[in-house]
């Protein structure tokens, strides 16, 4: 027993432990009428007594071609989780991870009373494909006028409808069986709002996908190599979710692609197209077409991408990334 009625096998759930207790702890104070401060110190500490990292995400489930976290996912990462930029003066300061959690202590002292933008958010696989916008007008933002953008109590960068950004030149057309998992808070159903796109424009280029939301779909497309176009819509609804998404190449539209929210699969409500999907090697935009429009204008906690078939592991990495962000 942690106390707090807390089992050993907790510690298997891919959460920090210090986390855990402080999210017990704070329910028993808060229903006692009291109050709770000093978050991230707190969770430090009590990680630094339980040094335990078994049960981070990649190293339980490694190979990721790119993952970007506002939590600690791989035991071997030392670096920052962002690059953070104050509004005040432009200054800009790398964020670390400190017991397995964003520092938001040094994170809120550095931004003061203004905004926190981000330019960078690393990619802890330690394939430096970092997500990086160097735009200061399309950067995320994580502190909104001193205060932590959070959601469900933990941080969170929010998006506007230019905000987004770039990872370097991925081998796409080597890559079969692809997968996405991305905890998000989506606030907007109407609006389109590019998930993920590799290539600045996928109706133009052959060989490029897209993910993206509108109309109240999610929709995943696919122009292959041949210029045909083949896309899958499937109904979604405005709330936090874990959303697990599957693309395929060399098979049409009926295998094309999956998707998972919350841990279930959705039906297609629409499909389109015909011919076999293909990729090509292409930057992967993330948040944004081309990093600079069409930007997703919910908030952004975890998105990771591998290169591989995940089905095997889908359930666990969902369950992972569910214990750390209670989402469903």
């Amino acid at each position: 027993m942690y106390g707090y009625g807390y089992q050993y096998g907790k510690i298997d759930s891919g959460v920090s432990i210090g986390a855990e207790l402080f999210n017990a702890y704070k329910l028993r104070v808060l229903a006692d009428g009291g109050v709770v401060e000093n978050k991230s110190c707190t969770i430090a500490f009590l990680d630094s007594l339980n040094p335990y990292d078994g049960n981070l995400l990649l190293g339980l489930y490694p190979n990721a071609a790119a993952a970007y976290s506002l939590r600690q996912l791989n035991p071997t990462y030392t670096g920052s989780a962002i690059r953070v930029r104050r509004s005040s003066d432009n200054s800009e300061q790398d964020i670390a991870l400190v017991g397995g959690v964003l520092d938001t202590s040094s994170l809120l002292t550095f931004t003061g009373v203004g905004d926190g933008l981000v330019p960078i958010v690393y990619d802890q696989s330690t394939n430096a494909n970092n997500f990086a916008q160097t735009t200061a007008a399309n950067q995320l933002k994580i502190v909104d006028a001193g205060a932590l953008v959070t959601s469900n109590s933990l941080a969170a960068t929010q998006g506007i409808i230019t905000t987004g950004g770039q990872t370097p030149s991925i081998a796409f057309s080597g890559m079969t069986d692809i997968w996405f998992f991305a905890a998000v808070d989506v606030t907007n159903t109407t609006n389109v709002q590019v998930l993920y796109e590799s290539s600045v424009s996928t109706s133009s280029n052959n060989g490029a996908f897209i993910i993206y939301i509108s109309g109240g779909k999610l929709i995943i497309a696919n122009k292959n190599t041949s210029g045909v176009s083949i896309s899958n819509e499937y109904l979604i609804s405005t709330d936090r979710q874990l959303l697990s998404m599957r693309l395929r190449t060399g098979v049409d539209k009926d295998s094309f692609s999956e998707l998972y929210i919350n841990g279930t699969q959705i039906s297609a409500s629409t499909t389109s197209g015909a011919g076999n999907t293909s990729f090509i090697d292409e930057i992967l935009y993330v948040g944004a077409r081309a990093g600079t429009s069409l930007g997703f204008l919910g908030k952004r906690q975890e998105s990771i991408f591998y290169p591989t078939d995940q089905s095997s592991n889908r359930v666990a990495i969902e369950t992972n990334i569910n214990a750390y962000y209670g989402i469903y």
